[in-house]
């Protein structure tokens, strides 16, 4: 069930170069929220910008979770790029903010207590939807590959360590953290050691290129795979068809990233026909 509804800031703070945390209060949203989804945030009571902006929920803490103070708030991770995040970096602790969540198709999470293999792969800010699914999972065994432009670009190198049976690895593509290169080239330098596992949930989201890239090397492979797409949205509730991917699927070939995804089986995108 989403929610149209004010959140109070509790607080913006620049942690990298370019990149913000906003903690909101917002009970509705919190103890809704599954891995995957998203916010529309409208960053001033202002007519300009007109268009909300969608944000993935990076943490949330429903009601009944045991951190008591944090209850009923969830965070996002952005970037400032333009106008609408410019204006939000200005938002300071105790304003309200109006969103609409939680919004589309989360993970599906792997078969518990089963023990299966988990990859997370995030590129940039694409991290930001993978660490609420971590945060749910970091007791399972999981390998974590992140990458970025520069060493400023890592994000939630500490919160991917959260977990006894995680196995972090970082690359950055001017060399200046971790492995020289990008986060699909160091995944795909340690391929050959999950070649024999059947049960494998590999979940990703990055920039299209990335995941365009993903999609190639891993399309034979049996294992499961989603990703969550990056896109522009108009409504993010599926009334202006503003954010449509093409799909393999010859009877239903259209999906719309806000209200059927933005979580989709990565297998299914027709990559070569459409680029977003």
């Amino acid at each position: 069930m989403a929610y149209q509804v004010d959140g109070i800031i509790i607080k913006n703070q620049k942690i990298h170069t370019s990149y913000y945390l906003l903690e909101l209060r917002c009970p509705p949203i919190a103890n809704e929220a599954k891995p995957g989804q998203f916010v529309m945030l409208k960053p001033s009571y202002l007519n300009y910008p007109l268009l909300r902006r969608p944000f993935s929920i990076s943490k949330y803490y429903p009601l009944h979770h045991p951190h008591k103070t944090k209850r009923g708030h969830f965070t996002i991770l952005y970037k400032k790029v333009g106008l609408g995040t410019e204006m939000m970096s200005h938002l300071h602790e105790g304003q309200k903010i109006n969103l609409i969540g939680p919004l589309g198709n989360g993970y599906t999470l792997p078969p518990l207590p089963s023990q299966p293999k988990i990859l997370l792969i995030g590129g940039g800010i694409g991290v930001a939807s993978l660490l609420s699914l971590y945060t749910i999972l970091k007791d399972q065994k999981m390998f974590v590959f992140i990458g970025g432009k520069t060493k400023n670009d890592i994000l939630c190198e500490k919160e991917f360590l959260q977990g006894e049976n995680t196995e972090l690895y970082i690359a950055t593509e001017d060399g200046s953290y971790g492995k020289k290169g990008t986060v699909v080239s160091l995944f795909f330098s340690k391929l050959n050691q999950f070649s024999s596992d059947k049960d494998l949930y590999i979940y990703t989201c990055g920039p299209s290129g990335m995941l365009k890239s993903m999609a190639k090397k891993l399309v034979q492979k049996r294992w499961f795979v989603q990703a969550s797409l990056e896109s522009r949205m108009g409504c993010g509730l599926g009334a202006c068809w503003g954010c449509v991917v093409k799909t393999i699927d010859p009877n239903n070939p259209y999906r719309r990233v806000c209200k059927e995804g933005p979580v989709f089986n990565l297998k299914e995108i027709e990559w070569e026909s459409y680029d977003f």
